[in-house]
């Protein structure tokens, strides 16, 4: 009997799980839709809180006032609207649009966290808030401090954060965690109002007696569905794209069209930033719960936790010329085909003419990014491919030159610095550090294709990005054959060139 017991219990547990996740997620939906949300309970159902006047006002004067505001403001402008997705971009839209997104997507949410009957809280949220916090107590009396320290309007919320950590912040107005323009934000998990309209007529200046009463009315169910849509449905989207990554295989453009961008990059600096720049703001905007807009452990900012724990390949995007290939060529599908416009076509050798379809491509690519980096799509798994295979490749590269390294210089001491977004290899650009006798050596390392001699110098071909780095070494990479030279280079047509005294090494 106990058995079965366990077995019933264990059900109704998953059930209640479901029904507290459908019912976030069905808000979420709704909250897509720049329309009126509805009160789910009478003005007076939560008395013992606020009071019947308040909600009336609070409800039909500033709530609608703020969706009615917004529509205004929004009917001027071109393209669909979606709540959520103004709110993740809002940095995008000019204040007013800020203002009246904000109230009107924090209320939305705010009318479904309160509850006119009393509920105790679940038990998978209490077992994180005991992790983050200490003990449940601990949290509401930090939750109340920072309410309490919000001089003027604004609100305080639980936040969920990239991390997959809970916190406490305040926002000020009507901004909300979930903007781009928050440091630090999250997902809003629970969030209070404290603007004056929201208590006055019930507390007048007793703000500290509206913010204790608040936890009588908490809808914890409405609460801990949110916080179980959003963990569950990311770590199982997580495996999913990780097995789906594994088992596909990425669909490359063809040398002749990767050397294109490879020209294009290299060369043209201006169509290079207008990639780059469009690739940051639509990767932040679509990976918005994935993005760390702090440096944190060493790593630049970025997407962080998307097909496995820690840095994705997802960052290397913005300047990665072979990716940059596959994302013209399935545009050009849909610009031909659905469009009935002409290919993007960057094979010219004039700036402007690839200045000019770069700002199309960007257009496109901003356009079509809900597509384009839908998890499910097959655009996103080549790009993802790709960038995990030229990284895979880079790797096996660095630790070849550090290995013949080694073996030539037994006595130095080799560190690779590359990968996973550290600043040491994204910004300073340094690959590796050789130490030889107390000296060190930075080093950039990268592959090439030929060395041609030309009378005293040698020209070495194809070795992807091509610039200037602040290295004492540059080490090119072709098999097991390690090429070393002092970086005292000149760049020709696109390629390194070095004179013969500054080659250091040469490992077949």
């Amino acid at each position: 009997m106990q058995h079965i017991q366990e077995e019933v219990n264990k059900i109704e547990t998953q059930i209640l799980h479901e029904q507290k996740r459908e019912t976030a997620k069905n808000l979420l939906i709704e909250g897509k839709k720049i329309g009126i949300e509805k009160l789910p309970y009478s003005y007076s159902a939560v008395k013992r809180f606020i009071d019947s006047e308040t909600m009336n006002v609070h409800y039909n004067k500033h709530y609608k006032g703020y969706v009615d505001k917004l529509n205004t403001l929004l009917s001027k402008r071109k393209g669909d609207h979606e709540l959520e997705k103004i709110i993740r971009n809002i940095s995008k839209y000019p204040k007013a649009i800020r203002d009246n997104a904000g109230g009107a997507f924090n209320h939305a949410l705010f009318w479904n966290m309160l509850s006119p009957n009393p509920q105790r809280i679940g038990k998978e949220l209490l077992l994180k808030i005991k992790k983050d916090f200490g003990t449940y107590e601990k949290f509401k009396k930090q939750f109340e401090e920072i309410a309490k320290q919000r001089f003027g309007s604004g609100w305080v919320w639980l936040v969920l954060t990239n991390k997959g950590t809970l916190k406490i912040m305040s926002t000020p107005n009507q901004d909300n965690p979930l903007m781009n323009v928050i440091e630090g934000g999250g997902y809003p998990l629970l969030g209070l109002d404290l603007w004056e309209h929201a208590y006055y007529l019930k507390y007048k200046n007793k703000r500290d007696e509206y913010i204790k009463n608040f936890w009588t009315v908490v809808n914890w169910d409405f609460v801990e569905g949110l916080y179980l849509l959003k963990t569950e449905t990311k770590l199982l989207e997580t495996k999913e794209l990780e097995s789906i990554l594994m088992e596909s295989k990425s669909e490359a453009c063809s040398r002749s069209e990767i050397e294109v961008f490879r020209n294009l990059f290299n060369y043209n600096s201006i169509a290079r930033s207008l990639y780059r720049t469009t690739i940051d703001q639509v990767l932040r905007s679509m990976f918005a719960d994935n993005y760390h807009t702090k440096k944190e452990g060493g790593n630049l900012p970025g997407v962080f936790d998307l097909e496995k724990p820690g840095h994705s390949v997802i960052n290397y995007l913005n300047t990665n010329y072979s990716a940059a290939c596959i994302m013209a060529r399935d545009l050009n599908r849909v610009i031909t085909k659905t469009l009935g416009q002409k290919p993007l076509n960057f094979a010219t050798t004039d700036t402007e003419t690839q200045i000019e379809e770069m700002k199309r491509m960007c257009d496109y690519i901003e356009k079509y990014q809900t597509r384009i980096f839908d998890t499910n799509s097959q655009t996103f798994h080549s790009l993802m491919n790709t960038l995990k295979e030229k990284g895979n490749i880079g790797n096996r590269r660095e630790k070849t030159a550090a290995v013949r390294l080694q073996e030539s210089l037994p006595n130095a001491k080799i560190i690779q610095t590359a990968g996973g977004g550290k600043v040491i290899d994204a910004v300073k650009k340094i690959d590796m550090e050789i130490v030889i006798e107390g000296v060190k050596k930075t080093a950039q390392v990268k592959g090439f294709d030929e060395i041609l001699e030309r009378n005293d110098e040698l020209m070495i071909t194809k070795t992807g990005e091509v610039a200037k780095y602040n290295v004492d070494w540059m080490v090119f990479v072709k098999g097991r054959k390690v090429v070393v030279f002092e970086n005292k280079s000149k760049i020709v047509d696109g390629n390194y060139v070095f004179n013969k005294k500054s080659l250091l090494y040469d490992l077949k």
